[in-house]
């Protein structure tokens, strides 16, 4: 099938209204690309199930109404042209994502859920694409997933347990443990902690991660991946479980990561973990500790600091 964003550039514009054209015959769901009088993208569902009211979004606006045949259209329509290939994603995404899905009497309920999932790669405005320092952290979260907390804990509980995408303080939570972890490149001498809470002891015990990566060429490297790489690795592991593949595909989102041909360019290769305790003296900002008034802060932390606290032998 022809990628929506090429159809909907060969799709003619009509100035006496919108025109559309069902996206797959064999989907179960009546989806239909469509262009605006305008010119303006739309995907567009028909579905027996009254869609609920959606938050207003600047670049995308979700219309609903109930047609003559009683049933109801749910009307996705791009805003602001120069977020097209980004729209393009998106629509795919919700048309691929839906074709098994479980109810179809709840299509609208499905597909705006995950829609608002979406949320996060929206925010990220005309690219769509993460930054470098977000995506080594996401590189970072991802390889604990795969080479500790799976093997440690169990799919379903290790990908329950990777909560840092969907806003907790720290990136994984399991009972009575959590473990916050920082992506640096060989030779780094320092983490960024990005708030007061990230290093503030919970309830239970709080281990501090550090993943060390090297820039690689993948013609030289046999071990190097790419971003997009390392994401298929572990889906592949975690597609024979469903619940924790909606989870993970989930937390992907929430993430801001949607897969895109520019995240194939660069390649890495893991090195090491570096693990640290949290324990009594491990030099940290703590909230409790901050004069009231103090908001966010941002701090670094020197690894030189805390190899007092680091746990030995370090484990690949």
């Amino acid at each position: 099938m022809m990628a929506f964003e090429a159809r909907w550039r060969e799709m003619p514009t009509h100035p006496e209204g919108a025109a559309f054209q069902r996206v797959d015959e064999s989907h179960p769901l009546d989806f239909y690309l469509g262009k605006e009088a305008s010119g303006e993208w739309a995907l567009l569902l028909v579905t027996q199930e009254q869609p609920i009211s959606s938050r207003e979004y600047q670049a995308i606006h979700v219309i609903r109404r109930q047609r003559n045949d009683d049933r109801w259209a749910l009307l996705f329509r791009l805003v602001r042209p120069e977020l097209g290939k980004l729209f393009a994603l998106l629509c795919e995404d919700l048309v691929e994502a839906s074709r098994n899905i479980p109810d179809p009497a709840r299509s609208a309920s499905y597909v705006l859920a995950r829609f608002a999932r979406w949320q996060r790669l929206l925010e990220l405005g005309h690219s769509g694409l993460l930054g470098e320092a977000a995506l080594k952290g996401l590189i970072g979260e991802l390889l604990f997933l795969e080479r500790q907390a799976i093997p440690s804990r169990g799919l379903r509980e290790a990908v329950a347990g990777w909560v840092g995408p969907a806003g907790a303080d720290r990136d994984f939570r399991f009972p009575g443990h959590e473990c916050e972890i920082k992506t640096i490149l060989t030779g780094a001498d320092r983490v960024l902690i990005s708030s007061e809470e990230q290093l503030d002891v919970p309830e239970g015990s709080l281990d501090l991660v550090i993943v060390v990566l090297d820039e690689a060429d993948p013609r030289s490297h046999p071990e190097a991946f790419t971003p997009l790489g390392i994401v298929e690795r572990v889906r592949q592991v975690v597609e024979h479980d469903p619940v924790a593949l909606e989870t993970f595909e989930g937390r992907l989102m929430e993430a801001g990561f949607v897969a895109r041909g520019e995240y194939g360019e660069r390649a890495y290769v893991f090195e090491r973990f570096r693990t640290f305790r949290l324990v009594e003296g491990f030099p940290a900002i703590r909230r409790s500790l901050l004069p009231a008034g103090i908001g966010k802060v941002t701090w670094e932390l020197e690894l030189r600091a805390i190899l007092p606290f680091e746990s030995r032998p370090a484990t690949a």
